[in-house]
C-alpha cells in the first residue's frame, strides 16, 4: 500500500472527539476508494477467481445484421437496423462505442466534376453523437468504416446506437446540394461493441 501517515494524533487530556479519529481513518479509506492498483497488493496475491465477473468492465454488443437498406431520398440521419444497444448501467462509467460497416452503391456513377452523391455515419449516445465520420462518395462504389467514441455516463438507463446521413455534397466546398440522393444503397452492418470500464 502507498504510504499513508496519521495526521491526527491523540493525548492525554484531550477531549475525545469522534471527528479526529475520522481523520485518520478517512486518509486510509481513500486508499481503497477507487485507488487500489499494483502498489497496493503483491503480485500472488490476487487471483483471477477472487474477481468477481464485471467487477471493472463489461461488453455489451447487438447483433448487427446482414443487409441494411436506409432510404436515400430522406435528409435526415437514419437509425441503423442491427446496431442498437439499451439497457442499466448499474453505475456511473466510461463507455467505448465501436461500430463499423461496408457498403455498396447500387446502379451507375451519377456523380459529375462538380458534385456527387455521398454517405455519412455516426454513433450515438442517447441521441448526442460521440463519433461521427466524413463523407464517403459514390466514385468508390464499395467503401467500409469503422467509428470509436467514448463517453463518460451515469448510472441509469443509456441507448446506443448508429446513424447514417445521405446528402449530394458539392466538391469545391463540401456543401449540401439541394438534389435528393435517390441510389439505392446496401450495407453490410457490423455488431455495434461497448465496452463498460468501471473504476
Amino acid at each position: 500500500m502507498s504510504l499513508r501517515y496519521r495526521t491526527e494524533f491523540n493525548e492525554t487530556g484531550d477531549v475525545l472527539d469522534p471527528q479526529t479519529w475520522n481523520v485518520n481513518q478517512n486518509e486510509l479509506t481513500s486508499e481503497f476508494n477507487g485507488g487500489l492498483d499494483r502498489d497496493n497488493f503483491l503480485a500472488p496475491s490476487v487471483f483471477e477467481g477472487q474477481i468477481a465477473n464485471f467487477a471493472f468492465t463489461a461488453i455489451r454488443y447487438s447483433a448487427g445484421v446482414a443487409l441494411f437498406t436506409p432510404t436515400t431520398t430522406l435528409r435526415t440521419w437514419q437509425r441503423i437496423t442491427g446496431s442498437y444497444i439499451t439497457g442499466d448501467f448499474p453505475q456511473d462509467c466510461v463507455i467505448i462505442c465501436e461500430w463499423g460497416g461496408t457498403w455498396t452503391w447500387g446502379g451507375a456513377y451519377v456523380g459529375t466534376f462538380n458534385s456527387e452523391e455521398c454517405v455519412a455515419f455516426r454513433i450515438v449516445v442517447d441521441g448526442v453523437d460521440i463519433a461521427t465520420s466524413h463523407y464517403f462518395g459514390e466514385s468508390t462504389r464499395r467503401n467500409s468504416t469503422s467509428l470509436v467514441g467514448a463517453v463518460p455516463i451515469s448510472a441509469g438507463t443509456h441507448a446506443i446506437w448508429a446513424e447514417v446521413f445521405f446528402a449530394r455534397v458539392r466538391h469545391r466546398d463540401l456543401q449540401f446540394v439541394d438534389d435528393d440522393v435517390t441510389r439505392t444503397f446496401d450495407i453490410d452492418v457490423n455488431e455495434m461493441l461497448v465496452e463498460e470500464r468501471r473504476r
